[in-house]
């Protein structure tokens, strides 16, 4: 897909920014599949990981590290899980999911399609800044 035809790219960034890095935007939507989820968005438009130059390529694992320990300090999951697909939107961007004991998933996959959790705009407000004072 060319940047033409991605919709991040189309629109400039992702939806729902709630921090943004050097490398990459990182966001989080009113509606996620589990509390503290979050999505690391490239800012360069690639596919995969290893179609970004060296430096970007640091530059965005550096980012993805940063949210992930951020949303670990803050909802103190059991685990996180980091997935990339892309086939939905192709532009490189990595699912952050917090798992926690007993969460609707626990013993299967995460398929948001069977579950949702509403966040408020003091929930948004506070990933924002914790982010922000990170």
């Amino acid at each position: 897909m060319s940047t033409r035809d991605c919709p991040i790219c189309a629109r400039g960034e992702p939806l729902d920014i709630v921090a943004a890095r050097d490398a990459t935007w990182i966001t989080a939507g009113r509606e996620a599949p589990l509390p503290g989820y979050a999505c690391v968005v490239a800012k360069r438009h690639v596919v995969e990981p290893f179609e970004l130059p060296d430096d970007d390529a640091a530059a965005f694992w550096r980012d993805v590290l940063f949210a992930a320990r951020v949303l670990n300090d803050l909802y103190e999951p059991s685990k996180l899980n980091y997935e990339i697909h892309g086939n939905t939107i192709p532009h490189l961007h990595l699912h952050l999911y917090p798992r926690f004991d007993g969460d609707p998933y626990a013993g299967g996959p995460i398929d948001p399609r069977h579950h949702t959790f509403m966040r408020s705009d003091a929930e948004l407000e506070r990933l924002r800044d914790a982010f922000a004072n990170a």
